[in-house]
């Protein structure tokens, strides 16, 4: 008798990826590792990567049934372990219509507290930009049938398959998308937004939070000017819902206007403070770091103004905290005047901006980009012309 029917040999098998696989995101991949999941949540979690992206899809019809052949659970331990992982909002689950259509979701961020992580950075070494996690959304009963042949192989294309082209959205996914576009103000790239609002997958919460952002987003100073308004897929990467928007003065702000209209608003008109201009919020900030080095200077600035500069007919709040408007009002400072109103002698040529303030009240032109003491010298012989006196 020969030895091979003497002994029989078991015959090993080794899983091939040609026979298929699940690609996975490695930073979605971590996070879930890191979650303190109990060992049927991360049953169930497996079980839906392996029926999403084993497939190609974002979400997928899943019966408990299904769940718990592929867990080996009981109905009472599978029923649980769905409904707190939708409660954690760890996945996504929408009415479809044989069965609930579940899907993971990937913004790990928007996960309850209790298993929400923050990943330590680990180097270089997960960066491998081969694995990707595919965000092709297939047909919800696509899996259906491949569960009902008894395979779990995805098959390849015959050469003569015809295909079609993938819808990137759910049917309650296309809902709130046409929402979202039809609020949006710039219609511009359709089809990339559809693809970054699919990238989102957001549930009804995370929705409601989109829309409101982008109402508050709107109401913004940038978003009146058209050409300002990004394109919806790109506010949609960037998270653009969850910035914030500024829609009235600080106490700081406000005290600056305040001084300026108890200064000089009866003289050349005082700023509306209950009317919020988002630049001029700006160029209060960039006035008030300015003057740093000295903490109380805007509060003294203002007065000096109005008792020792004499203003030209422009000028206003928005000139006066502006770079330039400051710069000028500096030079004028500098050209000291006798009680009638006549120029005093001073040392309006110690400064770059005292020189160019005496150079337009003396009429005399000049440029930006010229050299000071070229202006300076001008001065002085205007100074000097008969008629003229420093």
């Amino acid at each position: 008798m020969a030895l091979a029917e003497v002994i029989h040999m078991p015959e090993y098998r080794s899983p091939q990826l040609e026979e298929g696989y699940t690609r996975i995101a490695n930073e979605l991949l971590e996070a879930i590792t890191l979650a303190p999941f109990s060992q049927n949540q991360y049953k169930v979690i497996l079980t839906v990567w392996r029926m999403t992206y084993g497939f190609n899809k974002q979400s997928d019809q899943l019966a408990l049934s299904q769940i718990m052949a592929r867990t080996g659970m009981q109905k009472p331990q599978a029923s649980l372990a769905v409904s707190q992982l939708i409660e954690m909002r760890v996945l996504l689950a929408d009415e479809g219509r044989h069965a609930r259509v579940l899907s993971l979701n990937k913004v790990y961020s928007k996960w309850a507290q209790d298993v929400r992580v923050v990943l330590p950075s680990w180097g270089s070494e997960n960066q491998n930009h081969k694995v990707m996690e595919s965000v092709t959304v297939g047909s919800e009963s696509q899996n259906s049938t491949v569960l009902d042949s008894g395979t779990t192989k995805d098959k390849p294309k015959r050469k003569d398959q015809k295909t079609f082209p993938k819808e990137n959205l759910s049917r309650s996914l296309r809902e709130r998308f046409e929402i979202f576009w039809a609020a949006y103000p710039r219609k511009k790239s359709k089809t990339t937004a559809e693809k970054a609002f699919a990238k989102r997958n957001p549930d009804e919460q995370l929705f409601n939070d989109l829309m409101a952002g982008l109402e508050r987003a709107k109401t913004s100073a940038q978003w009146q000017n058209p050409q300002f308004i990004p394109h919806a897929g790109t506010w949609l990467n960037a998270g653009g819902w969850m910035d914030e928007i500024q829609t009235a003065y600080t106490d700081a702000e406000l005290a600056v206007i305040r001084a300026f209209n108890k200064a000089l608003g009866e003289r050349i008109g005082a700023v509306d403070e209950a009317v919020f201009v988002e630049a001029r919020a700006g160029a209060i900030r960039a006035f008030m770091t300015h003057l740093k080095g000295d903490a109380d200077a805007w509060a003294r600035y203002f007065p000096a103004v109005r008792d020792k500069v004499d203003l030209p007919p422009h000028a206003g709040f928005d000139y006066l905290i502006s770079p330039k408007g400051f710069g000028d009002v500096k030079g004028r400072m500098s050209v000291k005047r006798n009680p009638d109103g006549t120029r005093a002698s001073g040392d309006w040529d110690k400064s770059a901006s005292g020189i160019k303030a005496m150079a337009k009240e003396m009429a005399v032109a000049f440029t930006d980009d010229e050299p000071v003491p070229a202006i300076a010298a001008r001065v002085r012989a205007a100074i000097a012309k008969p008629g003229h006196e420093e």
